[in-house]
């Protein structure tokens, strides 16, 4: 059983206009998605792609509990979200033809006062010993810094395996409690580490000093492809060309996709790479964040060949 946690979820709004994306310049709206959103949704869309028993949980506003269930039960994505009375965010995407994006996210709850007593009651209802959860995105604007790794501890406490996927300090506390898996980009990776890894062989020996506190490590650099590294091996794949689209949940469908073939064997192979790199590439040729069929990660991974080496 997998749980995904979303302590900052938004609706992703995606506007597709005509012409070219530019400032100073009034925009006509072709298109219009609208999805539930949040970093941790996304992970659990493409877990239950794979036919994977999956909670979405997390904090979420009253005003979109509804609009959440309906839309993630039917795909198979079960509901257990802790109702706060302030509204969801909705974050905004525009994109043109040529593949051009400008974002713009909102805080998240930003009169919610952080009760660890709450936060952690609910947590123990969710954390029974062998499940994956996978903990993802940023956190509400009046969270300290080191709310992911209080979570991270209650979760280990019950026997849970925990998977990371955040940013900034958020991201630096939670690595101190070792979570088995860590999924870093590259500007997160360097902001942590406060040095910029210019080579491959900077990418390899710092995969190589995470491997010693965490199980499994994902560094995804973008267009590129990602970086896999568990139990001393590192592989790395190539994202395949797609038309890129909407680049928002790519990580996140990628991770989902990872978790999915990793989980219960716990063994890193090139062909669960592929498949990683090639679900966030079928991510970024839609709009939004849809669902992703999983035909089209197959075939998409198709297209990769992994790389393997050693640190």
């Amino acid at each position: 059983m997998f749980i995904t946690l979303t302590l900052n979820p938004a609706v992703d709004q995606t506007l597709a206009v005509d012409g070219d994306l530019a400032l100073g310049k009034v925009h006509a709206v072709r298109a219009e998605t609208r999805t539930p959103g949040g970093k941790g949704v996304n992970v659990a869309k493409m877990l239950a792609a794979n036919g994977k028993p999956v909670i979405a949980a997390g904090l979420l506003g009253e005003d979109q509990l509804a609009f959440y269930n309906s839309t993630l039960a039917p795909l198979g994505v079960g509901c257990r979200f802790l109702p706060v009375p302030f509204p969801t965010r909705t974050n905004l995407m525009l994109t043109d033809d040529h593949g051009r994006e400008m974002k713009l996210n909102r805080p998240g709850f930003p009169d919610l006062a952080f009760d660890e007593s709450v936060l952690s009651v609910y947590i123990r209802s969710l954390a029974t010993p062998g499940k994956v959860i996978i903990l993802s995105g940023s956190l509400p604007a009046r969270f300290p810094a080191d709310t992911y790794a209080r979570l991270i501890r209650r979760c280990h406490d019950k026997g849970c395996i925990t998977v990371i996927d955040t940013s900034g300090p958020a991201l630096a506390a939670a690595w101190a409690e070792k979570p088995e898996v860590i999924k870093p980009n590259r500007k997160e990776l360097e902001s942590v580490l406060g040095r910029s890894l210019t080579s491959d062989p900077a990418i390899h020996a710092t995969l190589g000093k995470l491997m010693e506190s965490h199980e499994a490590v994902i560094f995804s650099d973008g267009a590129r492809g990602a970086w896999f590294a568990s139990r001393g091996k590192i592989i790395f794949a190539e994202s395949p060309e797609v038309p890129r689209v909407d680049t928002t949940g790519a990580g996140d469908t990628l991770l989902g996709q990872f978790c999915a073939d990793y989980f219960p064997a716990r063994l890193l192979t090139p062909e669960i790479a592929a498949r990683a790199v090639a679900a966030g590439a079928a991510a970024v040729e839609q709009r939004g964040t849809p669902i992703i069929s999983l035909q089209r990660v197959l075939e998409l991974a198709k297209r990769v060949v992994p790389v393997s080496s050693v640190p």
